[in-house]
């Protein structure tokens, strides 16, 4: 069977393929990019950040940066919560594949990612550590990183309070340089270190975390490419340790893990 194709109408043109690449647009996209930026403050900020951020991503020998979608088992892991932030759904991911019981947490402040890692674990406990009072500003042991304005009201774990997930959450009040951890020596399965982000609570904090991980345990540290303090100490960190660090592409997380929580390079 033949098939006749009909001629193009007079006049009409044949469609043609255009290709276009990241080298095509290159000279363009950073000339309207420099322009903006230029006249847009707030747009220069967050470029310049994020330059940073890849520079000191880049920078990094000691830390691995591997893709969300490496944590072995995540692709089936379903997440009930806010979308505004992603670190703290990505950490209840987390929790949820390593099948955490018990979770300790530096930095309460409003509770919600205790009540998101309690509403998405039925069966963990969370405890929380926070300064006791607006006052312990003026009275820290080490570097506060956080201003005034983290203290002009204090509604430590308001989130939480009142909610189902309370009767699994612990508030615990202290300095957490010179809390006493002895009574979670080696029960934790995560430690999630977002209190202080000057290097001397961030080192101070991971080792008391250290000294409650369990044999499977696992450290997270947030604001890992955010804050100086945390970059330095963690970087400093990982080549001493018996097991990599990895930083999360996409968020600014960390982690330290003592079960293979990341699919190995092929």
């Amino acid at each position: 069977m033949s098939v006749a194709i009909a001629a193009p109408a007079a006049g009409q043109r044949a469609r043609k393929i255009r290709r276009v690449r990241n080298s095509d647009i290159l000279l363009g996209v950073v000339a309207r990019a420099v322009r903006r930026s230029l006249s847009d403050p707030e747009l220069r900020r967050r470029l310049l950040k994020e330059i940073w951020i890849a520079l000191k991503r880049s920078a990094a020998q000691n830390v691995k940066a591997v893709e969300l979608s490496r944590l072995r088992g995540i692709e089936a892991v379903r997440v009930d919560g806010p979308i505004t932030r992603l670190c703290p759904l990505v950490l209840s991911a987390l929790a949820t594949i390593l099948e955490c019981e018990t979770i300790f947490e530096f930095g309460t402040f409003r509770g919600e990612t205790a009540w998101l890692l309690a509403h998405n674990l039925p069966k963990a406990r969370i405890f929380t550590l926070d300064l006791p009072g607006q006052d312990a500003h003026d009275h820290a042991a080490l570097e506060l990183t956080d201003g005034p304005e983290y203290f002009t009201t204090w509604d430590r774990g308001g989130r939480f309070r009142g909610t189902p997930e309370a009767e699994r959450i612990t508030q615990v009040l202290g300095d957490s340089a010179t809390f006493d951890f002895a009574p979670y020596s080696g029960k934790v399965d995560l430690v999630y270190i977002d209190a202080s982000h000057s290097y001397s609570y961030v080192k101070a904090d991971t080792e008391s975390a250290f000294g409650m991980l369990s044999e499977l345990g696992t450290i997270v540290w947030d604001d890992y490419t955010y804050y100086p303090g945390i970059y330095a100490y963690v970087n400093e960190l990982a080549p001493t340790l018996d097991r990599p660090v990895y930083h999360i592409l996409g968020t600014r997380l960390a982690l330290y893990s003592r079960w293979d929580i990341v699919v190995p390079d092929m």
